[in-house]
């Protein structure tokens, strides 16, 4: 959400092609990150990756995430192929609890890989794209085209009524038990307001009164940006969407089933939402 903006400091305009030995680096095998601590994200220098990989650019090829902090960071995929020897593996949604600041480098830094790696052809005429300079695009010369990385805005939403809060449980996570706040892309042409009335609508039937914006985050699987709304419920009969809802339901603030922890905005909103209601 805020990201400790009093903790994170970003300039983020391109460095030097190479990371110098002092600069940070998110390393990315697969969708896990390497890390020099067992079940804690502690990033690895620039020094330390290339003893492991060599000098070579075509090991590296790293991609700049500016200066975060003062001290220049990159990105770079690890080979699926190589040893990690006595570094961890780490899921990048670990990271979150570790802290916001440490969250927001991943994020940064795993949706830029994923914007390369999509974006090594034009979509125009097919052929191989060239790094910009300057700031962060792809262009393919023969068609005069730049592509800049990819930010999908998804609205995310607590419908409320008194002291209970509509949440809702996805076909897909039928398993975990967990149920958690409404969720939806954009679609184009339309404002993050329509979104929360559509999506709602779509997904469990009642239509919304007024609604309020409270932050946003970044969550980068691959690559979206959640605007956090709370929204009070105006009418309708709850009627989980088809396919996409398997339960919905009305819980009281004081009596929560199992949701997103806190340190996601669907948990932040509903922290938030509970102690405007005087939950601790």
């Amino acid at each position: 959400m805020l990201y400790e903006l009093d903790q994170l400091s970003w300039a983020l305009e391109p460095g030097p092609e190479l990371p110098p030995d002092d600069a940070r680096l998110v390393v990315v095998q697969g969708r896990e990150l390497l890390s020099e601590q067992q079940g804690y994200w502690t990033p690895p220098s620039a020094a330390a990756v290339t003893e492991r990989l060599g000098t070579e650019a075509s090991h590296w090829q790293p991609i700049s995430l500016g200066q975060i902090n003062r001290r220049p960071w990159y990105v770079v995929e690890w080979p699926e192929d190589a040893d990690i020897g006595d570094w961890t593996r780490v899921n990048p949604r670990d990271v979150l609890v570790q802290s916001e600041s440490a969250f927001a480098v991943v994020s940064r830094g795993t949706q830029m890989l994923t914007w390369r790696r999509q974006h090594r052809y034009c979509g125009q005429c097919g052929r191989p794209t060239e790094a910009g300079r300057g700031e962060h695009y792809r262009f393919c010369a023969p068609c005069d085209l730049r592509f800049y990385p990819r930010i999908n805005p998804c609205i995310i939403v607590l419908v409320v009524r008194g002291d209970e809060v509509l949440l809702a449980q996805g076909e897909r996570h039928r398993s975990s038990g967990w149920f958690s706040t409404l969720a939806g892309f954009m679609e184009p042409g339309e404002s993050a307001e329509q979104a929360v009335h559509r999506e709602v609508y779509e997904e469990v039937g009642v239509t919304l009164g007024r609604l309020r914006y409270l932050n946003s985050q970044t969550w980068p699987f691959p690559h979206q940006l959640m605007l956090g709304f709370i929204a009070e419920y105006a009418e309708g009969e709850i009627r989980p969407q088809p396919g996409e809802i398997a339960r919905a339901r009305w819980f009281s603030i004081d009596d929560l089933p199992n949701h997103p922890p806190v340190q996601s905005i669907s948990g932040w909103l509903i922290r938030q939402y509970a102690e405007e209601r005087g939950q601790p």
